[in-house]
């Protein structure tokens, strides 16, 4: 299983409960409700060791788009509570060390969000529906298989 397989089935039972839809992955549909992971980056070196072992960080954004309203109710308000719900299962996760298994060489330090609290990324006003965007990263360890 790849870093992004990995990944991916992670973060899918979550979006299956919350949403009860499928994750999307890299890609982003005008659709309401629907959660998306887009990968910023993978496999970026933070530090080399001399065993041969690296440091490692897997970045990447969740997108969830929910209905928009430019009236006086609080439809923004849950939608924004929504993301802040995933941002704190998230930021759960890491604290119980519950990590996705990026495989047999690879041990996971640290899941975490890069900001505290969800971006309004983008509004659809015809649409009526809003993007909300998390940033996050994975930090792991990459074992040396050739020592």
């Amino acid at each position: 299983m790849t870093k992004h397989e990995a990944v991916k089935a992670y973060f899918e039972p979550k979006v299956e409960e919350l949403a009860e839809t499928l994750l999307n992955f890299n890609f982003s549909p005008e659709a309401r409700d629907s959660i998306s992971l887009i990968t910023n980056y993978s496999d970026k070196v933070r530090k080399k060791y001399i065993t041969g072992n690296v440091q490692k960080e897997y970045g990447f954004s969740i997108i969830i788009v929910k209905p928009y309203s430019s009236e006086q109710d609080d439809l923004n308000l849950e939608a924004m509570n929504f993301a802040q719900a995933f941002m704190d299962w998230m930021d759960e996760q890491n604290e119980k060390k519950k990590y996705p298994d990026l495989g047999e060489n690879c041990t996971v330090e640290r899941m975490e969000n890069l900001q505290n609290m969800p971006n309004l990324s983008g509004v659809n006003c015809e649409a009526g529906l809003a993007r909300y965007m998390i940033q996050a990263r994975i930090i792991y360890r990459e074992r040396n298989v050739n020592v």
